[in-house]
């Protein structure tokens, strides 16, 4: 009965070592507002454009060589041209009233020197879509993904924005730029 309880004192042990093994690899991570910027860029008839997401957030972990359990959402009317109208019209391209929010959501991205890699769902004006991923990683005392993502607006049934009764068109490209700092949480 001895031998018998030392085996499982053993084994409870070692469970336990593996299970405190796990939890100190995967790392929660969240966006440090302060040190992170999104730059949406678009073209139009008239010039190119861009406007600032003031309020997004990203929650995910990091284990191992993946960040996993990606979750990113952005505030639809925090996005910011600097032109009252422009931002009317883009709220209402993007279904703000019935959509007030962007995400993205990913399993899994895998981490191979400094390129993150992977796939994850865009849902914009609520439509979702599988996008690639292929963004820059640098994990020094911080860890920051940088890059852009294009997407078209018409992928997500968008009709993109006009104005001055249809004589300034917004192309059909965009450009979401960004370098988000992500900190321990």
């Amino acid at each position: 009965m001895a031998q018998k309880n030392r085996k499982m004192k053993y084994l409870m042990t070692t469970l336990t070592l593996i299970a405190c093994g796990y939890l100190v690899q995967a790392q929660s991570l969240k966006s440090e507002k302060s040190e992170s910027k999104m730059v949406i860029q678009g073209t139009s008839s008239l010039h190119d454009w861009e406007s600032i997401v003031e309020s997004f957030d990203v929650q995910s972990k990091l284990d191992k060589d993946q960040i996993v359990d990606i979750q990113f959402t952005a505030t639809v009317k925090s996005i910011k041209s600097g032109k009252s109208g422009m931002d009317s019209n883009t709220y209402k391209a993007l279904k703000e009233d019935k959509y007030p929010e962007i995400k993205f959501s990913s399993e899994g991205l895998n981490i191979q020197g400094d390129q993150l890699t992977g796939k994850g769902q865009l849902t914009i004006a609520g439509k979702s879509q599988e996008i690639p991923i292929k963004l820059t990683i640098n994990q020094n005392a911080k860890t920051t993904v940088s890059g852009k993502i294009k997407i078209k607006m018409t992928d997500y049934d968008i009709t993109p924005p006009t104005a001055v009764f249809g004589t300034i068109k917004t192309g059909d490209d965009i450009t979401i730029q960004f370098n988000i700092t992500l900190i321990k949480s």
